[in-house]
């Protein structure tokens, strides 16, 4: 009996989860007529016009482009910054070493709506307003891959620093040469979460970015929402479009996804 509550229940999570994907990808195959008439999307004829339409008459393949460059330099960024931030916490003893641990962790609390003001200004000041790093440089400091990076590295041996030192390495060369291998799960854990977040970002590239060939994906696709109406199915085309390169980067490593968290003692 147990066994089938289970079951049910996962069929209905799994339902609730893939229902949208499915109403999406059937909604950009309709035209914007069959959409406006409230004709059932499971009746009616299939079209890729939609699809020809987001691909040949807007800007698509440059805002994929943009999405790309702002997800890959927010990895990079994340990996340079959080990685040594993350191992120096885990391993170094120094003073106020908790109380920084906290006040970065404390930081996730704080909403990006109140930081929004006082960043632009900033960008402002630097003349980076319309350019992809103002949307890339307020990402680089990922709490939440501070902490999966710190917790894993907490679980390494003190006695494999020790061996290290006793055959002569330096602290740099520990770091470089056996901690970060060690810690390819996590890394890649948080690699792939900050492309996750840097690609689905859209209210601060929205206000930061002023020309439409700059937009990232998100954006653009918003754009489709013109002065003459909405293009619903054109829309649920781009979304689709823009949602393709996720599905393929987890699916690619979702292997290390699962080993990362469960590595740092993280629960879904």
């Amino acid at each position: 009996m147990k066994k089938h509550i289970l079951t049910f229940l996962m069929a209905a999570v799994l339902l609730a989860w893939f229902f949208p994907l499915f109403w999406l990808v059937l909604t950009s195959l309709k035209t914007e007529n069959q959409i406006i008439s409230g004709e059932s999307l499971l009746r009616g004829s299939l079209t890729l016009a939609n699809y020809i339409k987001a691909f040949s008459a807007t800007e698509i393949f440059a805002w994929l482009k943009n999405s790309f460059l702002i997800s890959f330099f927010t990895m990079v960024g994340t990996v340079v910054l959080d990685l040594p931030i993350a191992y120096a916490l885990a391993r170094i003893h120094f003073k106020g070493r908790n109380i920084l641990f906290w006040c970065i962790m404390a930081s996730m609390m704080i909403p990006f709506q109140v930081l929004i003001i006082p960043l632009y200004l900033q960008f402002n000041g630097y003349g980076l307003l319309n350019t992809l790093s103002a949307v890339v440089l307020p990402r680089l400091v990922f709490p939440v891959g501070i902490f999966i990076i710190k917790q894993f590295y907490e679980g390494v041996p003190a006695a494999l620093e020790e061996a290290a030192f006793i055959d002569g390495a330096n602290r740099f060369k520990i770091f470089t040469f056996i901690m970060v291998p060690l810690g390819k799960s996590a890394i890649v854990t948080t690699l792939i979460i900050a492309f996750i977040n840097a690609w689905n970002d859209f209210l601060w590239p929205l206000i930061v970015i002023s020309e439409t060939v700059k937009y990232p994906v998100t954006v653009g696709i918003a754009n489709f929402q013109g002065t003459h109406g909405t293009e619903y199915a054109l829309i649920m085309a781009g979304a689709f479009i823009a949602s393709v390169p996720q599905f393929i980067f987890y699916a690619i490593f979702r292997k290390q996804i699962i080993a990362g968290l469960v590595t740092t003692g993280i629960k879904g």
